[in-house]
């Protein structure tokens, strides 16, 4: 009565048709389907390898960072101003640009850190303005890169 051999076995409790069934069923299904099945698989394929390429493709490139040099020549402006007025130097403890006598009377040219600005006599600022280059007419002054006062 309590033996296991008696009267079970191990096949009685265990029913394993309906799985086969099942699995035999699905088996059927995929032969029966296997073209559209293959068909849908290529569909997903291709979608995924096109939406992967427009990623890669939509990809911004890193921003381009140039450097410009200055367009004024500096060792130009200071070789001018020392050979216009050469007592004034660094030595001696002079204003770079002091050149004020010299410019009476022409066209003050300033440089300032964002731009070049030069003054016609009669100007509002040409008195107040102490040059760092003088001209003897506008086409100097602009050929040198200045623009004309606003006032």
């Amino acid at each position: 009565m309590f033996s296991n051999t008696e009267n079970s076995s191990a096949n009685d409790s265990v029913n394993t048709r309906p799985k086969l069934k099942a699995y035999f069923g699905f088996i059927s299904f995929v032969k029966a389907n296997q073209q559209r099945i293959a068909l849908a698989i290529g569909y997903v394929l291709v979608a995924l390898l096109f939406f992967g390429l427009g990623q890669f493709t939509n990809q911004k490139p890193a921003a381009q960072v140039r450097i410009e040099e200055p367009q004024i020549d500096l060792t130009k402006v200071y070789d001018k101003l020392n050979s216009a007025n050469p007592q004034l130097s660094q030595e001696q403890g002079g204003v770079a640009g002091d050149t004020t006598a010299n410019c009476e009377g022409k066209i003050k040219g300033n440089i300032s850190s964002s731009s070049k600005i030069y003054h016609l006599p009669g100007g509002a600022f040409y008195k107040r303005t102490v040059p760092e280059m003088c001209f003897d007419t506008e086409s100097q002054a602009q050929s040198a890169g200045f623009r004309k006062s606003k006032l």
